[in-house]
């Protein structure tokens, strides 16, 4: 009887410990709120949280999908998100604003060769060469966006005045709209938008203006408040660390990434299919980043930019 009774208490005191345990493990997760457009280079928080690898690495993660993402410095800010998908462009933007944040990881790398991003003329717009944008309107993914930034910056090494072009702000979904409608004679976008937009009937002569512009541009970055950063080194490092393993899954599986991103951004398999995403990178330095300060400074969009290393964590 006195074994019994020992047994059974032995077994209350291996499950208890086991509980507390597992509630120890649970209670270490650092809860991130991460905040990303609807785009498939933005997949990697998604397989992150698929395949466990933000749990593996003490983060508890949710994805919260956000289109066009003008809101997102603010949200950083306020806390609402913790960790976003920012164009880079914007990032530097809101710092130049007074806005503390940082990059937490990089995202991808544009290369001379992408052809997942351009601009479309619309069909019976007439537009055939640069030039003939002159006087047009052209659909963009937010004013100020590295999109815009991009264009304005491909005109120029063009030798056509942006000023004389008008660009109007809309979110991605909406760009082929647009252009079907005949709002705007032209659009720039990326798949799987520019698809739809380049569909006949729609879209008329494609633009794959990369070709133009610096090699490796980081296009965007992962970021957060600074405050957030400092107060979660570990978390943080870990966040990239994820994304690292979530970048091998991706380049080994494209079908089975394509799926995850089709589940959290509702599209349809046969659209899926279609899809292709570019070189997908964690790794950004200061001198990638002042590619695009440069950029911006000759479109005197700056005030008080600092040096590009103040940007990234110490």
């Amino acid at each position: 009887m006195r074994n019994a009774t020992t047994n059974i208490a032995r077994t209350a005191v291996t499950g208890l410990a086991l509980l507390l345990l597992l509630n120890g493990i649970a209670a270490a997760q650092t809860k991130v709120t991460i905040g990303v457009p609807p785009v498939p280079e933005f997949v990697l928080p998604m397989i992150a949280v698929e395949k466990g690898y933000f749990r593996d690495h003490g983060i508890d993660a949710t994805i919260k999908i956000i289109p066009g993402g003008q809101s997102m410095p603010a949200a950083l800010q306020s806390d609402s998100l913790q960790i976003a998908a920012l164009s880079t462009t914007s990032l530097i933007q809101v710092t130049d604003s007074g806005l503390n944040l940082t990059i937490v990881s990089g995202g991808a790398i544009a290369s001379a060769g992408d052809t997942n991003y351009g601009v479309v003329a619309g069909a019976g717009s007439g537009i055939e060469k640069p030039e003939d944008f002159i006087g047009k309107k052209i659909g963009t993914p937010g004013l100020g966006g590295f999109f815009h930034i991009m264009a304005r910056e491909w005109f120029r090494r063009k030798g056509v005045d942006w000023q004389k072009i008008t660009f109007v702000e809309s979110t991605f979904p909406q760009l082929a709209d647009l252009l079907k409608a005949r709002t705007v004679d032209a659009v720039l976008s990326t798949n799987p938008f520019l698809q739809r937009a380049a569909a006949p009937g729609i879209g008329g002569k494609v633009f794959y203006i990369a070709a133009d512009l610096p090699d490796r541009l980081p296009p965007f970055v992962y970021a957060s408040s600074k405050a957030w950063a400092e107060a979660n080194r570990e978390a943080a490092k870990s966040f990239r660390l994820a994304l690292d393993k979530a970048t091998a899954f991706q380049e080994g599986d494209l079908p089975a990434t394509l799926e995850i991103f089709g589940k959290y951004v509702k599209m349809p398999p046969d659209v899926l299919k279609t899809l292709t995403i570019n070189k997908l990178d964690t790794k950004v330095t200061p001198q990638q980043v002042q590619l695009w300060v440069d950029m911006m400074e000759k479109q005197d969009m700056l005030r008080n930019s600092k040096p590009t290393d103040v940007l990234f964590l110490k």
